[in-house]
């Protein structure tokens, strides 16, 4: 209490990472106006702090900032949290909370930056279409459900959108291509406002791996909506989304053709479309993405040919990305695709002639070296045949010490 009445003085207070225990005081946002100063910025993130968030919660009207993320913390989100009009960013991420906090979030007209993963959350999304500036949004791992309301993909300022890991049904609404800033790269005037780009860590799992984005506002954007019960076609318009780094609509329902529009998302660089009932072909479109890094079209229904390119073989060295697909076909399966055979006759009839063009060289190199040796030996042994010269005997007796040398040398062991 005492802790919590010195800090009520302050500004800023930035506790984070250490082995912090207890509640968290109730004193630190007082409503006595002679300790009232404005706290703005509040963290005690990576701490060990247990039981709920202060009510006196609401005092704190001046909050900028604030980070309760990676406690033990429980109970709702207090709705006098919605008093705090001029909040930016608010991390409650990894605590053991529940309740419905999107109604008070709607509240906020200046947020930013929300993350909630990793709790007890429930609710449906169609409270938060009042968030209008809305950068990063990340409910994951929680217990949100009903349909994704397409009012959600209005907010223009969107670049990250992480619903992974909850109840969520339906459709993917067209309306996905109006995410306005991720229809182009990256734009540095885009920027979260405020002093706040030293933290506004968010993890994601890109590549199966669990990734900590310190800045992922400046260079990073992407979408996550795998692991719910979401159905229907992907639809064919997200091919507009050309600013986007990563997609992951895995472990759901899915069906119908991967949009070959998907090729045309030049910005991409991971894309899991694993663990669906996406069926047709690969659309070719998807070996000229050259900045792709990461693939993973497995366990669906696709069939035909993979598509080959230079970047793509490099893709799915083991096959991995496209395992239990029965009806694909080529590169990296061990089914041929029809006129494969064909092709590999008319090959193997050119391997045949190019080997048959080998063995004739090869002979008429040794043919060449013999009649060299047959008249430079036999043209020198007649000609001293016919002169009968002195050196003539030197000449038979220098053969007789090599082919003595030789004979020795053979048979000495």
């Amino acid at each position: 209490m005492e802790a919590g009445k010195r800090l009520s003085t302050a500004t800023t207070i930035f506790l984070s990472n250490n082995e912090l225990t207890g509640s968290v005081p109730s004193s630190i946002c007082s409503k006595k106006p002679v300790l009232y100063s404005g706290l703005a910025d509040l963290d005690v993130s990576n701490n060990k702090l247990s039981g709920m968030i202060p009510t006196t919660i609401r005092y704190c009207t001046s909050l900028e900032y604030l980070n309760f993320g990676f406690n033990y913390l429980t109970g709702n989100v207090p709705k006098g949290l919605e008093q705090a009009k001029g909040l930016q960013i608010l991390k409650l991420n990894d605590n053991n909370l529940d309740g419905d906090p999107l109604y008070i979030i709607s509240e906020l007209p200046d947020l930013q930056v929300l993350i909630l993963g990793n709790n007890n959350f429930g609710g449906g999304l169609s409270d938060m279409v009042g968030s209008l500036n809305i950068m990063i949004l990340s409910l994951s791992s929680n217990h949100f459900n009903g349909s994704i309301p397409k009012e959600i993909f209005d907010l223009d300022q969107l670049r990250i959108l992480d619903l992974s890991g909850n109840k969520f049904t339906g459709l993917i609404s067209r309306k996905i291509s109006n995410l306005t800033l991720l229809k182009s790269p990256y734009n540095s005037s885009y920027r979260i406002s405020g002093d706040y780009d030293f933290d506004v860590g968010l993890q994601m799992a890109s590549k199966w791996i669990i990734i900590q984005y310190e800045k992922l506002y400046r260079y990073y954007s992407g979408i996550d909506l795998s692991s719910n019960e979401l159905e229907g076609e992907i639809p064919e318009e997200i091919g507009l989304l050309k600013g986007l780094s990563m997609l992951n609509l895995s472990h759901n329902r899915l069906s119908g053709e991967i949009p070959s529009s998907v090729g045309l998302m030049n910005g991409l660089e991971s894309l899991d479309l694993s663990y669906n009932k996406l069926s047709g072909v690969i659309p070719p479109s998807l070996a000229s993405m050259d900045f792709l890094g990461y693939l993973n079209l497995s366990h669906n229904n696709l069939s035909g040919r993979i598509p080959r390119g230079l970047h793509m073989d490099t893709l799915s060295g083991d096959g991995s990305a496209y395992a239990n697909n029965s009806f694909l076909c080529g590169y990296f399966t061990k089914n041929a695709c029809e006129g494969d055979q064909s092709s590999d006759t008319g090959n193997n009839d050119y391997e045949n002639e190019d080997g048959l063009d080998h063995t004739r060289d090869k002979w008429y190199f040794f043919g060449v070296v013999a009649l060299g040796f047959i008249i430079g030996f036999w043209g020198l042994f007649f000609g001293l045949l016919l002169k009968k010269e002195i050196w003539w005997f030197g000449y038979w007796r220098s053969v007789d010490k090599v082919a003595a040398k030789i004979v020795h040398f053979f048979l000495k062991d």
